[in-house]
């Protein structure tokens, strides 16, 4: 097996993981058990952590993509 292929079906099975435990968490946490709203107060702060974290993390990810990009384009150039 080559490693893409390796690497395909370690995204399936990753996919598949993440799916069966939003369905779990969905049927096991869907309904309430009172009908009042949660407790948990959120802030601006924690908001603005929840949005920038993966916008970081994306950004790590595609740094040595655009540098290897930009690598073999130089190195193709005439």
């Amino acid at each position: 097996m080559n490693g893409v292929l390796l690497t395909v079906w370690l995204c399936a099975a990753i996919a598949a993981a993440v799916f069966a435990a939003m369905i779990v968490s969905i049927v096991t946490f869907g309904k309430s058990l009172r009908n009042c709203p949660p407790t948990s107060v959120s802030g601006k702060a924690t908001e603005i952590l929840w949005a920038l974290i993966p916008i970081a993390i994306v950004l790590a990810a595609a740094a040595p993509a655009l540098r290897t990009i930009v690598f073999v384009g130089v190195a193709t150039t005439p």
